[in-house]
Order: structure tokens, then C-alpha cells, then sequence
């Protein structure tokens, strides 16, 4: 990989720190490497690598971005959890040493894509973890139909639902009570949040499957949020269609790289000692 591109959270590395320590490490270890700052889509062009220096939800803003090039991302955590990351920050040399005796894999990562009209203007975005359709902070609970592949599945009341990729089901979908799906599945996850009804709170779907999502309105705004970090306000009824999007997210992994240990230490086991009060 000779053409790298640096993605920094620059809130939690403010002065540059990190940023400056791996492009060091890339020069050392990397002949001939080109290094460029990215900032924003337009600087992915000819980058055969991304480099992400952050948490879970700088990789998540990163991954929105890169996957619409195809371009593969390697996630250094220098947040507090970094789940999704492929690699601690003090592990960085040994990554890219890794990365330059090819010993790594890329995997494929499910994207969600969904689209609305709302005020007679079409939306579209893409997430790798979530769309969720809630309800405002002072709002009543909301009414809402579920439709498969246009069949009517079920109407819920409550504080909203959660639509999630597999790499999305340990984030919000976990919290509300929903299933973790390995995160190469091919699948779609439901979860209701909070609801008022003894029904369908849980469904797993195939990923060629598109979910529609109906709210009934009165008065109240509601809130369609994308991976936690894009948000639209929904004033009027909108019909929310949700399916698979027509690109991965290519994330690089490392050959030591162990899904389930990295679930246990950072997910099940913190959430034990958090339990102990430890």
C-alpha cells in the first residue's frame, strides 16, 4: 500500500500527537509511502488505505465516507471503548508491520441506505451502525407500522425502533435489548425501544429484504437519526424505507484479529465490572 490517508479526530487529539507519531511510523516502516490528510470525500481519490485515529464513532463517520469509494479503513483506537477499531494506538507499529508483510485480510461490512420525502424533498443517506426512528424528548410515544418487502408486519407504540446492520447490533440495538449478529452476516435487525406492545419486539431479516417504517403524526416532531451522528426532524407522516446499500464497508483486519475476544474484553466483561460497580 504506497498512497495512506490519515482521519483524525482532532477532539481527542487536539495537538496533533497521534497524527504526527503514525505518520512517523509509516515512513519508517512503509518504502516509499505517500501520506495525505483526509478530511471529507474529496480527498479519498487514489488512497489505498485510511487510517482512522479515534474511537467508534470517528470510525463510523470515517466509514460513510470511505465506502463509497471502496476504500478499506483501519481503525486505531485512541478513544475510551473503540470496539469497532482494529487496533490500539500503542500497537501501531506492529500494525503497520503487519499491513507491509501481508498479513491482514479485508472484510466486508453491511451498510444500510435509507431514503424519505419529507417537506417534498427526497433524502438518502447511508450508515454502518443504525437508522433509528424516535421520539422527541417531550413528545407522547409514537404509533408505527412495520412493513416487509411491502407486507404489513406489525404496529408498535413506543419510544421509536432500531433498524441495525450486524456491526451496528452492539451499539444501540444491544442497549435496547436486541440480538448480537456476527458482523460479516448478510442480515437486517429490529429492535423496538421501549414498546407498549406484547408483539414482534425483535426480528432478524435477510439483508435483500427492505424494511418500511410508518409513523402516524399528530402534533409532535419526531427524530430519524443516522449512526447517531446525522439527524433529520420529521414533522408530518413519513414513509421510511430501509434496506441493504449497494456497498460494504471494507475494513482491514489485522491476522492476530479476534472478534470474540475483542467482544468479551470491551463489551461483555466491561459491562459485568460495571455491574459489580468496579
Amino acid at each position: 500500500m504506497k498512497n495512506i490517508g490519515i482521519y483524525n479526530n482532532k477532539r481527542k487529539d487536539p495537538e496533533g500527537i497521534y497524527e504526527a507519531e503514525t505518520v512517523r511510523i509509516l515512513r519508517e516502516v512503509l518504502a516509499d509511502v505517500r501520506i495525505s490528510k483526509v478530511t471529507g470525500a474529496e480527498d479519498i481519490c487514489g488512497q489505498d488505505l485510511l487510517i482512522v485515529l479515534g474511537g467508534d464513532g470517528t470510525l463510523l463517520s470515517a466509514a460513510r465516507i470511505a465506502s463509497r469509494h471502496g476504500l478499506p479503513i483501519l481503525g486505531l483506537n485512541i478513544g475510551t471503548v473503540g470496539f469497532m477499531t482494529g487496533a490500539e494506538i500503542k500497537d501501531l507499529r506492529k500494525a503497520i508491520e503487519n499491513i507491509e508483510a501481508g498479513s491482514f485480510s479485508i472484510e466486508e461490512r453491511m451498510m444500510l441506505e435509507c431514503s424519505f420525502e419529507n417537506d417534498g424533498i427526497t433524502k438518502s443517506y447511508v450508515a454502518l451502525n443504525d437508522i433509528v426512528v424516535s421520539k422527541g424528548a417531550l413528545s407522547n410515544i409514537l404509533d408505527f407500522e412495520l412493513f416487509v418487502d411491502m407486507d404489513f408486519c406489525t404496529r408498535y407504540r413506543g419510544d421509536g425502533i432500531i433498524v441495525s446492520t450486524p456491526t451496528g447490533s452492539t451499539a444501540y440495538n444491544l442497549s435496547a435489548g436486541g440480538p448480537i449478529v456476527y458482523p460479516t452476516a448478510d442480515a437486517i435487525c429490529i429492535t423496538a425501544i421501549c414498546p407498549h406492545t406484547y408483539g414482534v419486539r425483535n426480528l432478524v431479516l435477510n439483508s435483500t429484504q427492505e424494511v418500511e417504517v410508518r409513523v402516524d403524526m399528530d402534533e409532535a416532531e419526531y427524530y430519524l437519526s443516522v449512526d447517531g451522528q446525522e439527524h433529520e426532524v420529521l414533522n408530518e407522516d413519513v414513509t421510511i424505507r430501509i434496506g441493504k446499500a449497494p456497498f460494504p464497508c471494507k475494513v482491514l483486519r489485522l491476522a492476530d484479529y479476534d472478534y470474540f475476544s475483542v467482544l468479551r474484553k470491551k463489551i461483555l466483561y466491561k459491562a459485568m465490572d460495571i455491574n459489580r460497580g468496579e
